[in-house]
C-alpha cells in the first residue's frame, strides 16, 4: 500500500479495500475509474463495496461516511450499478497442482481423493444440485404441456428440414468459397442475399433472400501469417435496402429487409456466408454512389429487372459450367437435396393445415429436450468427484517423468518437486537433475531462475547476453518437452503459450545485481518499474530458499552451498529493506 499520514488523513491506493488495522470514519474516493492493465473502466459494484466498507468501525463510530469526487458525466444506470449492486460472487479458485498432490502421496495419513471431495469447489457443485433438479422439473412441466397432433409424422417431415438444412450449407461453403467466387465478384453483378427475420426459426426449404448489386470486395486483414487468396477471408461491398436504426451514443446500426420493404438505400459489407448466390446478370453502377438518390435510382433498375425475370426467376451461374466447380463432395450433397426435395412433395403432412405453426412448437419442445439434457449432463458430472480426470492425468505424468513409483510411493525427483511451490515444480526439478544449475556460476544460476519469477511482458526487451541465452534456451527445451509430455497424458495444455510463460526480460538486471550493482544501475538496464523489479527479487529469494530445502532433503551439499551463496548476494540494500519509507 502507498500511504502517507497528514494528522489524522491517510492517502491510499486501492489496495487499502483489503483491510485497515486502525479505525477510519471517513472514505473519499478521488476518482471512481480506474485503470485495470488494458483500459479505463468505472469501479464494479464489488470493489465500490469493498472501499466504502471500510467507513466506520463496529463498536467505536455509528455510522461510516463515504464520499465520491465525480469530476465526469455519469450514466444513471451506472451509478446505480456502482451503488446499488451486489458484492463479487466467492468462487473457489481451487486448482491440482504437482505439488500439492506429490506432499499427499508423501504424507502417511495423505489422501488426494479425499483432499478434492472435502474442498470448496467440490462443495460448490454439489451445492447447485437441487437448482438443478428444479429447473429440470420446471422443464419437463413445460415440456409435457406441448401436445402435439400427427407427432411421429411431424417429427420425420423435421429431421427431413434439418437434413436439407445441413446439406444447402454444404453446398454453400463448397461454391461459395474464395477458391470459387473470386473471379465472379465482378462490380454490378447481381447478388442474392440473406437477411433475418424475427422469426425465431424458419421451417421451409426457402430462405429468406433479397438481392443487391456488387460494389466491391476486399480481403479481410488478419495479423497471422499470411495467407493463400483462397484461404483468406472476404468481404462484399452490396448496394441493398437496409433498415438503419441508431442507439444511445449515435452509434448506426444497420439490417438487411427485402427491397420493397421500408428501408434506406446503403453499401453493405456482407461476410461470404451472408451471400446465397450469385447472377449471371451484371448491370452499370453510377461512379458516385454517395448521393441517395443515385442509390436509390439503382435500386430501382435492380427491381425492374426482378420484374423482367419474375416469370422463371433470374438466372444463377450455375456451379459446375461457369463457375466450374469440381467437386465430388459437392455432386453427392446436390444429389442428395434433389433427392429430399422429392421427399417433401410426397410427404403426408406437407399441406397439413396450420403446418408452420406446428413445426415451431415441435422445435421449442426439441429445445427443451435439449437442454434437460444438459443440465442431466451438467448434474452427473457435479455428483462425480471434482478433477477426478484430471487427478489420474497428473498421476500419468508424475509416474512417466519418474517423480512417483507405478505404487504411488514418491522417488527422489518427486521429493525435489515436494519442495518447490513458489515457481513451476516440474520445469524446475527437470532443470535441476540435468546439471544446468551445478554446471552455472552463481550469478548465471540467479539469472536463469528470474524467469521463473518474472511474469510481465515487455516490449524491445534487450537480449540477454550469450552465457544466459544460451541456458534459457535449455530451459525453453525443458519446458517445451514438460509441456509435450503433460499433453500426451491428456492435461489440456498450450505447449507454446506454457514454453513462452518463462521470460528472459531481467535476466541482465538480476544478473548485475547478484554481481553487486547498485539499484539505481540495474534500473538503468530495462524498463520496468521499481516495484516490479523488487517483488520479482523478492519471489526470487523465495524460490532460492525452497531449492536450498529442495537440495538438503536429497544430500546435494554442493548445490545447497551454491543456492545459499545466491541468497547472499541478492538479499542486501533497498530491495530487502523492512519499508521503502524508513
Amino acid at each position: 500500500m502507498d500511504y502517507l499520514y497528514i494528522e489524522k488523513c491517510m492517502f491510499a491506493t486501492e489496495t487499502f479495500s483489503i483491510g485497515l488495522n486502525m479505525p477510519a470514519k471517513t472514505v473519499v474516493f478521488t476518482n471512481v475509474r480506474k485503470f485495470d492493465g488494458d483500459r479505463f473502466r468505472w469501479l464494479s459494484s464489488g470493489e465500490y463495496i469493498q472501499m466504502s466498507g471500510r467507513a466506520g468501525r463496529r463498536g467505536i463510530d455509528l455510522r461510516g461516511i463515504c464520499i465520491l469526487m465525480v469530476d465526469e458525466k455519469m450514466e444513471p444506470s451506472t451509478a446505480k450499478m456502482m451503488l446499488k449492486g451486489s458484492a463479487d460472487s466467492l468462487n473457489s479458485a481451487f486448482h491440482l497442482s504437482y505439488n500439492m498432490l506429490l506432499n499427499q502421496m508423501r504424507s502417511e495419513d495423505g489422501d488426494p481423493e479425499k483432499l478434492l471431495r472435502h474442498s470448496f469447489y467440490q462443495f460448490q457443485a454439489d451445492r447447485s444440485l437441487p437448482d438443478l433438479e428444479k429447473q429440470i422439473k420446471e422443464l419437463e412441466s413445460e415440456r409435457n404441456s406441448m401436445v402435439i397432433e400427427e407427432a411421429e409424422s411431424l417429427k420425420d417431415y423435421y429431421d427431413l428440414l434439418q437434413q436439407h438444412r445441413s446439406l444447402k450449407k454444404d453446398v454453400h461453403d463448397i461454391v461459395l468459397s474464395p477458391k470459387h467466387v473470386l473471379p465472379f465478384l465482378q462490380p454490378g453483378r447481381l447478388v442474392r442475399i440473406e437477411y433475418s427475420t424475427d422469426e425465431p426459426a424458419n421451417f421451409s426449404i426457402d430462405e429468406n433472400v433479397t438481392w443487391g448489386i456488387i460494389i466491391n470486395f476486399e480481403k479481410v486483414k488478419s495479423h497471422g501469417e499470411d495467407k493463400r487468396p483462397e484461404d483468406s477471408d472476404y468481404t462484399v461491398d452490396v448496394l441493398t435496402r437496409c433498415s438503419v436504426t441508431k442507439d444511445n451514443s449515435g452509434k448506426k446500426t444497420m439490417k438487411v429487409v427485402p427491397l420493397k420493404a421500408r428501408g434506406e438505400p446503403v453499401v453493405v459489407s456482407l461476410s461470404l456466408s451472408q451471400i446465397d448466390g450469385l447472377s449471371s446478370i451484371r448491370m452499370y453502377i453510377p461512379k458516385d454512389l454517395i448521393p441517395v438518390e443515385v442509390r436509390e435510382n439503382t435500386l430501382r433498375k435492380v427491381e425492374e429487372v426482378l420484374l423482367r425475370f419474375a416469370k422463371d426467376g433470374v438466372p444463377l451461374l450455375d456451379p459446375e459450367e461457369d463457375m466450374k466447380v469440381q467437386s465430388k463432395s459437392f455432386r453427392k450433397a446436390t444429389r442428395r437435396i434433389e433427392a429430399l426435395e422429392s421427399l417433401f412433395e410426397k410427404h403426408d403432412i406437407r399441406n397439413s393445415p396450420h403446418i408452420q405453426q406446428k413445426l415451431k412448437v415441435f422445435h421449442a419442445k426439441q429445445e427443451l429436450s435439449a437442454k434437460i439434457k444438459s443440465i442431466k449432463k451438467t448434474m452427473r458430472s457435479s455428483t462425480a468427484l471434482a478433477f477426478k480426470d484430471e487427478l489420474k492425468a497428473r498421476k500419468r505424468v508424475l509416474r512417466r517423468l519418474g517423480y512417483v513409483t507405478s505404487d504411488d510411493v514418491v522417488e527422489v525427483k518427486g521429493k525435489v518437486a515436494c519442495e518447490i511451490s513458489s515457481a513451476d515444480e516440474l520445469t524446475l526439478t527437470e532443470l535441476m537433475f540435468s546439471g544446468a544449475l551445478k554446471d552455472a556460476t552463481v550469478e548465471q544460476v540467479v539469472a536463469l531462475l528470474s524467469c521463473f519469477v518474472w511474469q510481465e511482458k515487455l516490449q524491445d526487451a534487450p537480449k540477454p547476453r550469450e552465457e544466459l541465452d544460451l541456458l534459457f534456451y535449455q530451459l525453453q527445451e525443458t519446458a517445451r518437452r514438460v509441456a509435450n509430455l503433460q499433453l500426451e497424458c491428456k492435461i489440456q495444455i498450450d505447449v507454446e503459450s506454457f514454453v513462452n510463460s518463462f521470460r528472459p526480460d531481467i535476466m541482465e538486471a538480476v544478473y548485475s545485481w547478484a554481481r553487486g550493482s547498485k539499484f539505481y544501475q540495474i534500473m538503468e538496464m530495462t524498463q520496468v518499474f521499481e516495484g516490479s523489479l523488487i517483488r520479482a527479487i523478492r519471489r526470487l529469494e523465495e524460490v532460492l530458499q525452497q531449492l536450498i530445502l529442495a537440495s538438503k532433503s536429497i544430500g546435494e551439499t554442493e548445490l545447497e552451498a551454491k543456492l545459499e551463496e545466491a541468497v547472499n548476494k541478492i538479499k542486501r540494500d533497498i530491495v530487502f529493506a523492512a519499508s521503502l519509507y524508513l
